[in-house]
């Protein structure tokens, strides 16, 4: 009958189809095995940053080279090691480089310029002229010892300590005061009154003078100036030859000028040049009489009220009350402090050491 021929053709159709499918499928199967295969094999190239993270101890060897070689596939464009690494040599650069240059941030402009600072807070970087005799000390040789200041070069000291004394310490006793290792001492002749003019010698001057050298101290002297034009200078000078008169002064005759603070002075209306003059014509007067001569000053005054380079053939005791002179000029006196403690002087006393052993002719 047709209707069983027709039964069997659909079953052998049913049969192939079956077959086929089985077949398919078999073959999907093993596609779907060598893709995993594949890819639990290359992961770690794959999907670099899913690799896990190894701790390595001191005993684990590192990794074999072999290893390594072997089945790594990557080329340096797909690893961004090399742009950390020239990321680094630019940060090793820049770091070098800004140690070199000069630092935006240093108002000296490498010493060019120096740092004035004004009794009333305010301060200003001025220049630095390198054409004057310039400071040449080592910061380095400076050392505190027992509260005092000294400098030294190679080990040895090539300073002297120095006690400024005049009527406001009272009676002075100067042996107590050698033996506490002062080497010598600048005492106050007189001065000149700010307001009247009128020319004055200090109370105690004849006899600190007498009994300072009695106690075998070389002496130096000072005059507080208030001249306010070249004849008073001179007559200041005169003043000051006159009360040397027979005494033995072996350390600077110094000139010393200043502003008196939170008070008018007759100096107030003088100019940088004016000062620069009188200063020259008392210690023209003073040197032509055989003496040493000398301005006293603070950095402030030296850079605004003188003509350094019109007096730099002077000696210069600069007052400057810090643990460091920076000053920038030659000087050859320092005082750095005005609270210093001396036996034989009641209550405290202004120290200064001298880079120059003026005994010595």
């Amino acid at each position: 009958m047709k209707l069983e021929e027709n039964f069997e053709e659909i079953e052998q159709t049913k049969k192939g189809n079956s077959m086929m499918l089985t077949a398919v499928l078999t073959v999907s199967i093993c596609i779907a095995l060598v893709i995993g295969l594949v890819l639990f094999m290359n992961w770690e190239t794959i999907f670099p940053d899913n690799k896990p993270v190894q701790t390595v101890t001191d005993q684990e060897s590192g990794p074999d080279m072999d290893d390594l070689i072997s089945g790594n596939k990557l080329v340096s464009g797909d690893l961004d090691i090399w742009e950390d690494y020239m990321e680094e040599e630019k940060e090793e650069d820049s770091q070098v480089w800004y140690e070199e240059k000069p630092s935006e941030d240093d108002p000296s402009e490498g010493g060019t310029k120096t740092l004035i600072e004004y009794a009333n807070g305010t301060s200003e970087w001025v220049e630095v002229s390198p054409y004057l005799p310039l400071n040449d000390y080592d910061n380095a040789g400076f050392a505190m010892l027992d509260g005092r200041i000294a400098y030294y070069e190679d080990g040895a000291k090539l300073s002297y300590t120095g006690v400024d004394v005049s009527k406001y310490q009272g009676y002075v006793d100067f042996n107590a005061v050698k033996r506490d290792g002062i080497d010598y001492v600048m005492l106050r002749l007189g001065q000149r009154g700010y307001s009247t003019g009128q020319l004055v010698l200090d109370d105690y001057f004849s006899d600190n003078m007498k009994r300072a050298t009695d106690a075998g101290l070389p002496v130096g002297v000072t005059f507080f100036s208030q001249a306010v034009n070249v004849e008073e200078a001179e007559e200041e000078a005169e003043f000051v030859l006159e009360h040397l008169e027979g005494q033995t002064v072996r350390f600077p005759v110094v000139f010393d000028m200043q502003h008196i603070e939170n008070d008018s002075a007759r100096i107030d209306i003088l100019t940088k040049e004016e000062k620069t003059q009188i200063a020259k014509a008392f210690l023209s007067k003073i040197e032509a009489a055989g003496y040493i001569g000398m301005i006293h000053a603070d950095k402030p005054w030296m850079f605004d009220d003188i003509n350094y380079s019109a007096v730099s053939n002077y000696g210069i005791w600069l007052e400057q009350i810090k643990d460091l002179p920076d000053y920038p000029y030659r000087f050859q006196m320092w005082k750095y402090t005005n609270v210093g403690a001396v036996d034989g002087i009641e209550g405290s006393v202004s120290l200064s050491i001298s880079f120059v052993d003026y005994t010595i002719k």
